[in-house]
């Protein structure tokens, strides 16, 4: 398991470790990038929108992007390897979307609080992941990534003023262009995993240092 193939300057170790564990686990951000377009997809589609069915459709998403999130943590401690920015950012997610299954019938401000609040947070943790990731590991979509995410949680104060048509068509398109460039990290991660003949560990880097 070539591990120790990877060098790059700088605090190797922590880096390297981190960026094993990316690129182990390219698949968890894989499907956490499926299930974003899934569900932007139905959030386009919903016929009748309500803050209820806004509220339950992305709390669906919280909740499967939480348990990848940890599953990815869960097998990086299996190998003695970082896996705390995995799990804080599994919870973060779980909690808010346990949260928003819970009180679907929550006012409009709540619910656009919630998911600013978890779009900002995550997002500047993907931005810190993409700081430590390698160039060619889908560094820039990741970042591309986080930034979306702050971007779009400070523009949730601005799309309920234009109704809940407005609301739902920005988390829809949100999550889709979330989960593309989810997939293109994934993706590359997948690429240069392999590329070092790793069957089970790999240089790289990719997901959230946090989601």
């Amino acid at each position: 398991m070539a591990y120790d193939q990877v060098g790059r300057p700088g605090p190797a170790g922590r880096l390297r470790s981190m960026n094993r564990v990316l690129a182990r686990n390219w698949w968890a951000l894989a499907l956490r990038g499926a299930a974003a377009i899934l569900l932007g997809v139905l959030a386009l589609l919903m016929p009748g929108v309500t803050v209820a069915t806004l509220a339950l459709t992305f709390a669906a998403y919280l909740l499967l992007d939480g348990v990848f999130a940890i599953l990815a943590g869960l097998r990086a401690s299996r190998h003695h390897e970082r896996s705390l920015p995995f799990i804080l950012e599994g919870a973060v997610s779980l909690i808010a979307g346990i949260v928003a299954a819970l009180w679907p019938a929550a006012s409009l401000f709540a619910l656009v609080f919630l998911i600013a609040a978890w779009s900002v947070i995550t997002g500047f943790a993907e931005v810190m992941g993409a700081w430590r990731m390698e160039r060619t590991h889908g560094k820039w979509a990741w970042g591309v990534a986080g930034a979306l995410s702050i971007l779009f949680g400070l523009s949730m104060w601005i799309l309920p003023a234009l109704g809940l048509l407005a609301l739902a068509w920005g988390v829809a398109a949100y999550l889709i262009a979330f989960g593309v460039l989810a997939l293109v990290t994934a993706f590359r991660l997948r690429h240069c995993h392999r590329g070092n003949g790793a069957p089970d560990g790999g240089s790289g880097g990719g997901m959230a240092a946090a989601r």
